[in-house]
């Protein structure tokens, strides 16, 4: 098994207008910045390296602004099932999941937010054409799926309460809608502005109506239609979470919320059921904390509760208890859970080569390292010399103990299936820009483009192959012409194109054969020179930083070719950079046809226009490529929105039906 992050880029997810007009006064942020993480799969089948997995995050940071402040949300998680042997495919997928949730626990998230939504019949999350035997699974099973790896996550100390954004969010009273967080292709986003938007339609119908009526009958009913807008600002019930507890009481257990057991966590959030601490005392997570440990939950048990609380009968609460002895019975459940935090290193899986590289061994090893974080909770850390044994899964899942040696080399000394040292990335700190990873449609549509499916294992060993191919070749053309007359791929050499005839183009052999087939053309072919070679790859760690340095000295001289008018400019490369922009406007191959100088010209227009938010912007083609990630951004959100509309048509039938 490989598991390997393929991207790691930094975006920004704009909030929607209307919900950006009600709550203004509310200071609600214009967007939401965020990293967007990839992780993918991969098992040798045959001595093939096979695509079988693939898992898309959204990190929402420290200087994210509220309510997304730590968060991470699993947006989207795909598979095809010729994993072997099949049995397995639920455990591997799980300790994926587990330990990618107990390295966001290591980086400070304190929130994780899951929408248990099965894809609709005909549509592909991130793999294309995936197997016709293999099943879809129903809302209630795949919500029972996350449910129950979240329960393995509660045994090993790395997720304390798991709730539901209804429970947590709008069945509180004292909260309106931009308390609730807010994710790219989440439902809450999507169904609040069709809220909204009723709410403003049936507000101007209302203030609008005809007939004659008498001044009091208006400025009452004007006053009634202002009455749920003021309720937002004066404390009052936001009207636009009582739609929402109206639209998703019956479905509430599929929009999931898991609070991380990280060294902010709040003792209230690390609360979990009685079978669950049962478990840790039997297998030895939770030990005898030191006085100091149990100092420090006394004093936040007394600061919730008001008064300290000790003793395993106040750990598991009653039914009949008041309101007091319920805040004591809170403090009592940190006081154990801080006390696990002590021996969480114990049950963490072992480090992975930690974000970036590919990672070649058991896969149940983790994404975040216990060496590179130690203070794995808020109790003080084991030292180096008293590390414990780390453990294992088997094949029936039971916990096997390994020595620690193997897992506390230094990233340093590690290799690679090929003996070479195994270069460690900070995903955090370093971007890993893959253009058809950046986002799951960008992917779909380089596997709809060139037929890359997953439908059969054969073809799935050639999709996975071409993927690969495309990662170690990130320059080289995604889609490939073909031969109109041989109809083999054009890949290297000339190709000649027909300018007047739509995907019209020859290979070299039937352009200078008279008898090759070309159609109702007889027009003029134009050569045009096939580049197929990628980036260069194995770069140094110096060479990697220079690269990435020249870039955005590129993308700076570029901001000022565009806006500088003077003919006589104190910048050596000015004019340079001007003729090189003014090639990208005349020239006739363009990127897609093989020119270098446009393909480089274009990837670094690109880099600019996924940061820029000018609407005047003089550097060309940034508004073109801004329309077109905006289109890509339609898409997603089309088939999210539809998403949403399909499970409530299902509920509404249900409760009708009922």
């Amino acid at each position: 098994m490989t598991i390997r992050q393929v991207t790691s880029t930094d975006r920004k997810h704009e909030v929607r207008e209307a919900i950006k007009a009600r709550y203004i006064k509310k200071d609600y942020p214009d967007e939401f910045p965020y990293r967007c993480k990839c992780i993918v799969v991969f098992q040798n089948i045959d001595g093939v390296d096979v695509v079988l997995f693939a898992l898309y995050v959204y990190e929402h940071g420290e200087d994210n602004p509220f309510p997304n402040k730590k968060t991470v949300y699993v947006s989207y998680l795909d598979s095809v099932h010729f994993l072997k042997p099949r049995k397995m495919r639920t455990f591997i997928y799980h300790e994926i999941l587990i330990s990618y949730l107990d390295y966001a626990r290591a980086k400070g998230f304190e929130q994780a937010f899951i929408w248990a939504c099965p894809p609709l019949k005909g549509d592909d999350y991130i793999f294309y054409a995936k197997p016709e035997d293999q099943k879809i699974p129903k809302e209630v099973r795949l919500r029972q799926w996350y449910l129950d790896m979240l329960d393995e996550c509660q045994r090993r100390n790395v997720v304390g309460k798991v709730t539901n954004m209804y429970d947590q969010y709008l069945a509180d009273n004292s909260l309106d809608f931009s308390c609730v967080p807010y994710f790219e292709g989440d439902y809450f986003p999507g169904e609040a502005e069709n809220i909204i938007k009723t709410l403003n339609e049936s507000g101007e119908k209302k203030s609008g109506g005809g007939g004659k009526k008498k001044a009091a009958s208006k400025s009452k009913k004007s006053s009634s239609n202002k009455s749920p807008e003021a309720n937002v600002y004066n404390g009052g019930k936001d009207i636009v979470m009582q739609k929402f507890c109206e639209a998703i009481e019956g479905m509430k257990h599929s929009f999931i919320v898991a609070f991380l057991n990280c060294k902010t966590a709040k003792p209230e959030n690390l609360v979990v059921p009685k079978k669950i601490m049962e478990y840790r005392k039997a297998n030895g997570i939770i030990c005898d904390a030191v006085d100091n440990t149990k100092l420090e939950a006394e004093k936040s048990a007394a600061v919730i509760g008001g008064s300290t609380a000790s003793g395993d009968d106040k750990a598991i609460s009653g039914e009949n208890k008041t309101d007091a002895e319920e805040k004591k019975s809170d403090g009592a459940d940190e006081e154990v859970s801080e006390a696990a935090a002590a021996e969480k290193i114990k049950s963490s899986s072992e480090a992975s080569g930690e974000n970036g590289s590919s990672a070649v061994g058991t896969p149940s090893k983790g994404a975040g390292g216990s060496d590179k974080n130690p203070e794995s909770g808020p109790s003080c850390p084991p030292t180096e010399e008293k590390l414990p044994l780390s453990k294992k899964r088997n094949v029936d899942g039971k916990a096997v103990a390994v020595p620690s040696e193997t897992t506390s080399s230094s990233s340093e000394n590690k290799l690679d299936r090929n003996g070479k040292p195994l270069r460690i990335l900070d995903d955090d700190t370093e971007e890993i820009d893959c253009e058809f990873f950046n986002s799951r449609q960008c992917f779909l549509d380089l596997c709809r483009g060139n037929h890359y499916q997953f439908d059969e294992l054969r073809r799935a060993k050639h999709t996975s192959m071409m993927v690969l191919w495309h990662l170690q070749n990130r320059e080289a053309p995604k889609f490939v012409q073909q031969c109109f007359a041989c109809a083999r791929e054009i890949s290297s050499g000339y190709r000649h194109h027909c300018n007047v005839c739509p995907d019209l183009d020859l290979c070299t052999d039937c352009f200078r054969d008279p008898s090759a087939n070309r159609g109702s053309c007889n027009h003029k072919l134009e050569a045009i020179r096939v580049d197929n070679q990628g980036a260069s790859s194995g770069l140094t760690e110096e060479q990697r930083k220079e690269r990435q340095r020249n870039i955005q000295l590129h993308i700076t001289l570029i901001e000022h070719a565009s806006r500088c008018t003077s003919a006589t400019c104190k910048s050596s490369n000015c004019q340079k950079m001007k003729s090189y922009l003014k090639h990208g406007l005349v020239c006739t191959v363009k990127a897609s046809g093989g020119c270098k100088l446009c393909k480089r010209i274009w990837t670094l227009l690109r880099i600019h226009a996924q940061q820029c938010k000018s609407n005047s912007c003089p550097i060309p083609q940034c508004i073109a490529i801004r329309k077109r990630i905006r289109q890509l951004q339609q898409k997603q959100q089309a088939m999210d929105d539809r998403r949403r509309q399909e499970m409530n048509r299902h509920y509404r039938m249900g409760v009708s039906g009922n």
